[in-house]
């Protein structure tokens, strides 16, 4: 596909986009995963090729998405309570349904203790309160007596533990935001540029050297450095975006160096961020067509990606023996359902809340 003249900024503005599409297939990458160990299956074909699977590239791509329109959001809005306050009502809403209606709409119903006992435990609360959030403490993974003999354990929903990386993104960008934002401001935009890409820069080496010499396989070295990377990556092509061009040519150079990085691993994965995140904004940016059509139904993501793995972990348990392949088709349109309630019911009145406050902010004599 010729762009000729096009660059990143041009065709990013409004909303005729695809990155609501480009998430939801992300959290389709997420369940597809998620179905190989939840069922006991080994051998994810993407583990064999990459070293890392469908579920982390899915998360992947969530983060450099985020990065790239988030910055976009802190800087429109120009206020660091309207950023805060537009972030709380896109993440919290959903994610307090979804850790109470883990604890009591799906724990009472498969829970081996006695309900009583079940209801009136620490840990039933301490799963519905805690994971409402999960930052700073982290999550809760367990609920009492839900799932103890899964084959991938007893986890409820282990899609989590993104969550508080994504919220420890925003709270660096919100730092940032302060310093660049605020009454005092010292920082002009070449300034935010170039501390953004900064750190971008440091986490991409970081992560590229730890990948290279193996020297630690802790968690959250390993998807610190490469989350944070991802991240600020998708800031700093925005930033940049009215200097980058929105090229075909760009794109396929970006997916075979991307394919190949992620074969040859080691070192070459310090090509990974940058690579990965042209990839995806494009395919957000430049594909039109009937495609577009998705943007009337709405952004059910989020809600997907909330939902699948404690119905995949409800699946299994009622269904000993089932397949990696019959779980992900079981699943799928659970999920989906739950995704499109989720949406309407919960998501999509708590954005109305965010745009009727940017409103009343902007009204004369706010």
């Amino acid at each position: 596909m010729r762009l000729p003249g096009t660059t990143i900024g041009q065709r990013s503005r409004g909303r005729d986009n695809n990155f609501n599409l480009v998430r939801l297939c992300a959290s389709g990458l997420v369940l597809l995963s998620h179905s190989w160990p939840l069922t006991g299956t080994p051998n994810e074909p993407l583990e064999g090729f990459a070293g890392f699977s469908f579920g982390h590239l899915g998360v992947d791509i969530f983060f450099v998405v985020s990065g790239f329109l988030v910055t976009g959001s802190l800087l429109a809005r120009g206020s660091l309570p309207a950023f805060l306050r537009a972030r709380s009502l896109r993440i919290f809403p959903a994610l307090a349904v979804s850790a109470f209606g883990a604890a009591f709409a799906i724990g009472p119903l498969v829970t081996h203790l006695p309900l009583g006992t079940y209801l009136t435990a620490k840990g039933t609360w301490a799963y519905a309160l805690l994971n409402t959030t999960t930052w700073p403490w982290g999550v809760v993974w367990t609920l009492p007596g839900v799932f103890p003999r899964n084959p991938a354990g007893p986890a409820v929903n282990g899609a989590l533990w993104s969550l508080p990386w994504e919220l420890t993104m925003y709270f660096l960008l919100a730092v940032l935001g302060a310093v660049a934002l605020g009454r005092r401001a010292r920082l002009g935009p070449r300034g935010v540029r170039a501390v953004v890409f900064g750190v971008a820069l440091a986490a991409t080496l970081g992560f590229g050297w730890n990948e290279g010499a193996d020297w630690s396989r802790v968690f959250a070295i390993v998807q610190g450095s490469r989350l944070t990377a991802l991240f600020f990556t998708g800031a700093t092509l925005y930033l940049v975006r009215d200097r980058v061009p929105l090229s075909g040519a760009w794109f396929a150079v970006a997916l075979a160096a991307l394919i190949a990085a992620m074969r040859w691993r080691g070192y070459a994965l310090a090509a990974y961020p940058a690579l990965l995140t042209y990839v995806v904004v494009w395919l957000a940016l430049a594909p039109g067509g009937v495609i577009r059509l998705y943007n009337r139904l709405g952004d059910y993501s989020y809600g997907f990606y909330l939902w699948q793995f404690p119905l995949q972990q409800w699946i299994v348990m009622t269904h000993h023996g089932i397949t990696q392949r019959e779980l992900a088709l079981a699943s799928l349109p659970a999920a989906l359902a739950l995704a499109v309630a989720s949406w309407h019911l919960v998501e999509r009145p708590a954005l109305a809340l965010k745009e009727r406050a940017a409103a009343v902010a902007m009204a004369p004599g706010a």
